[in-house]
């Protein structure tokens, strides 16, 4: 197991962002503290259904346009969340987003932008 000393502040226990990121946690992610006889253990909070809309249709509005509209629905075993993405007004998905159970897009499981742009580009047509 790999430890990591930190001194505790005026402003509390700071923990480096690197290191929060290999957990999956990025800036404004939420954690849950459990208080334990032994100690604080700190676990990334899984987020809302809408804020994973927010995110995604943000994303989707920055790098495919507004013409998408999407559905939400959470991963089997609590593992993510899976976002179908649509073209306005069409039955089949153009694409889908993963994002990880603290609600981190995953870019490597996803479709791409191009590739999303083109399924709702085809599906209009």
């Amino acid at each position: 197991m790999e430890k990591v000393y930190q001194s505790v502040g005026a402003h509390g226990l700071q923990i480096p962002i690197t290191l929060m990121r290999q957990y999956g946690l990025e800036l404004g992610s939420g954690v849950v503290l459990e208080l334990h006889p032994d100690g604080i253990h700190i676990i990334p909070a899984r987020p809302e259904q809408s804020t994973i809309e927010n995110r995604a249709l943000r994303y989707l509005l920055s790098t495919v346009g507004d013409a998408a509209t999407i559905r939400v629905e959470a991963l089997p075993d609590d593992s993510g969340w899976q976002v179908e993405v649509y073209g306005e007004g069409v039955a089949q998905p153009a694409g889908i987003l993963i994002y990880s159970p603290t609600g981190v897009l995953l870019p490597d499981r996803s479709t791409s932008p191009t590739e999303i742009r083109q399924g709702i580009s085809k599906a209009t047509d």
